[in-house]
């Protein structure tokens, strides 16, 4: 459902996918350790559902549900900086 969230159709987050964008930032080699983290959590779909699958109780789960929203905001923060997204 997260996922669904942050990347509905019309979403600044669906761009992203569509474009490619995070995996562009994370080939793009200059990113720092913490950025990188980031934006592997939300690289696929299945890279998402797998960081959240493995929460270990309702408290972890919030959190790493916030650390997803935190990556998609970093993201697109990120691909704006580059001239990727308007």
């Amino acid at each position: 459902m997260l996922h669904q969230q942050l990347f509905s159709p019309g979403s600044t987050g669906q761009r992203l996918c569509e474009l490619g964008l995070v995996s562009r930032l994370l080939a793009d080699g200059s990113l720092g350790a913490r950025p990188t983290g980031l934006l592997a959590i939300i690289e696929t779909p299945e890279a998402m559902q797998g960081y959240l699958l493995r929460a270990q109780g309702q408290d972890d789960a919030k959190r790493r549900a916030q650390r997803c929203i935190e990556a998609v905001t970093e993201a697109v923060r990120l691909a704006t900086l580059r001239g990727w997204l308007r």
